[in-house]
């Protein structure tokens, strides 16, 4: 395969994209422009043209994310069996969700939380989002934010991003420590010799993740060069020659769109509907600077002997003398700019470009005046969640190839119990090889709109459960509440509440528990026949005598 030709074409594509994305980061938040042309920092220049309006609803929009999707501290995902309705399937829940909490664990401790934020300023700012996923030697997991700009993609089947190309720059020191001296171009090394040059100058390096056509079956835990996703490395600014080809078992990246658009593997962000107000509210603001200098410092129209005489300082005197006193010389000139019109029409447009950002919604709560009870909380919630719910369903479908990766990464380590494990999590080639394949366990999302669907539920279950009651009490037949597994109903209302697991009872434990109260009944119900049978004795003795 021509991984030079492949890399240029996708590279060539993302570019008629790029002007788009520019011109959102310096009107709304420059300093990633740095990361986009991979500089230290922004250009002080550029740094003036940005709306304040729009920057702020940006990292309040970018907030959201993080407290609608990926809330730190919380189990945000579980992961689930994928086999419905068997025993089998109750007998690994514990499992799967002990899993859940060793992958959350694991999340804390790397740089995720930081990271996914910067993908969510990116998702927001120019509507596509991605992030790098590895380990670092010490097994722990490691997150790297890759801005818009840098990257091209390409979609797979389903729509969903399989090939990526980035542009990175290393200095010679991280080079030679990433990929050894002996496969570096000699410019590279030439840099690498000179101690001045070692730290500081920087080269293009280009990294293509692709699959690989012809991939078999399984995960090749040794021979990179056999896995289903090629990793290639280029010294892209120097002879574009391939310094290392490797793989991988799982795509390593997450692309997160905010919203698609057309057939494009690139996302739609909000601010792109709202450019004319950007710009239209910019230019409103440098008019009314100078219609507010203006006031403060009017123009003048006087005489031309009166040039050098006028005295502008606060208390100031100045003597006319007659014939200018009868034209009324010195006077204002052209000051009468109606600033409270330009206000207005500044205020109409940075309306228009919070509402793109979504902040009248994401604000509604802290907005009212007065005590809200619980029930007028749950209501705002989901009225926020369902007009916010198409962009997170978009990040749920994207963020699955991220779960993917998380958790085949950490099945390879070891850090899931052993015990117990279940069978479904790996696949073994039907053809008699020894070869295997990790199928990834289902992913339930526990963000807000699947926190929404839940107390939907609850509600629900708690209104049957209340009224079938009742209906029992009242007609001493227990039909409608033995419709319902208490039991089923229970867990499910213990994990909705985020609870530990541990604290939970296995279903082992839960079937010694049922063959105890079954045993202790019939010991019961067997004592209760001796006692009626030896009573009905003492009734027939008695009754002899």
């Amino acid at each position: 395969m021509d991984y030079i030709r492949t890399s240029e074409a996708l590279l060539e594509e993302m570019r008629s994209h790029s002007g788009e994305w520019d011109w959102l980061r310096r009107h709304i938040m420059p300093h990633t422009q740095a990361d986009a042309d991979q500089n230290e920092h922004p250009g002080s220049a550029i740094r003036r043209l940005h709306s304040t309006v729009a920057c702020d609803s940006l990292h309040i929009l970018a907030g959201a994310h993080i407290m609608y999707i990926t809330p730190t501290g919380q189990q945000w995902f579980s992961l689930k069996s994928g086999k419905e309705g068997n025993e089998k399937r109750l007998r690994y829940d514990n499992w799967f969700a002990r899993a859940t909490e060793i992958t959350h664990k694991e999340l804390a401790k790397s740089n995720f939380y930081t990271v996914i934020h910067q993908c969510f300023i990116d998702r927001c700012l120019t509507g596509t989002g991605c992030v790098f996923c590895s380990k670092l030697p010490d097994g722990t997991l490691n997150f790297k934010h890759i801005p818009t700009g840098t990257y091209a993609l390409a979609e797979g089947r389903d729509d969903i991003v399989d090939t990526v190309v980035r542009l990175i720059k290393l200095t010679p020191h991280q080079a030679v420590e990433q990929f050894g001296a002996e496969k570096l171009p000699r410019r590279i090394l030439d840099a690498w010799d000179d101690e001045k040059r070692r730290y500081t100058e920087k080269h293009q390096y280009l990294h293509l993740v692709i699959p690989r056509s012809g991939a078999a079956f399984g995960h090749d835990l040794v021979n990179p060069l056999k896995m289903k996703w090629a990793s290639i490395y280029m010294a892209w600014d120097a002879d574009k020659t391939v310094i290392q080809e490797s793989g991988y078992n799982e795509f390593p990246f997450l692309v997160t769109r905010f919203l698609k658009f057309g057939e494009s593997p690139y996302g739609y962000s909000p601010g792109m509907n709202v450019k004319e107000e950007i710009k239209a509210s910019l230019k409103l603001e440098r008019v009314m600077d100078v219609l507010g200098e203006v006031a403060a410092f009017p123009r003048l129209l006087t005489m031309a002997d009166q040039v050098g005489e006028i005295d502008m300082r606060a208390g100031g005197r100045t003597v006319v003398k007659p014939q200018a006193a009868g034209m009324n010389m010195p006077r204002e000139w052209a000051t009468s700019g109606r600033y409270d019109i330009g206000k207005d029409r500044i205020q109409d447009k940075e309306e228009k470009i919070r509402q793109a950002f979504y902040v009248p919604m994401l604000q509604v709560i802290s907005s009212v005046d007065r005590q809200m009870t619980a029930t007028e909380v749950n209501a705002r919630e989901g009225e926020k969640v369902l007009a916010f719910s198409p962009s997170m369903s978009l990040f749920i479908s994207d963020c699955n190839t991220l779960i993917n990766r998380i958790f085949s990464m950490l099945f390879r380590m070891g850090k899931y119990p052993t015990e117990d494990m279940p069978d479904e999590l790996v696949v073994r080639d039907q053809g008699g090889t020894e070869d295997f394949e990790i199928k990834i366990p289902a992913v339930s999302y526990n963000g807000k709109i699947s926190q929404a669907i839940e107390r939907a539920q609850r509600n629900g279950g708690d209104y049957y459960i209340q009224n079938a009651l009742a209906y029992t009490q009242a007609t001493g037949d227990p039909s409608m509440i033995e419709i319902v597994d208490m039991r089923k109903y229970g867990r499910f209302l213990y994990e909705s509440t985020g609870a530990p697991t541990d604290c939970l009872r296995k279903e082992k434990e839960l079937e010694a528990l049922d063959q105890q109260r079954a045993a202790a009944a019939q010991q019961q119900s067997q004592l209760e026949a001796m006692q009626g049978t030896a009573k009905a004795g003492r009734d027939i003795a008695a009754a002899q005598k």
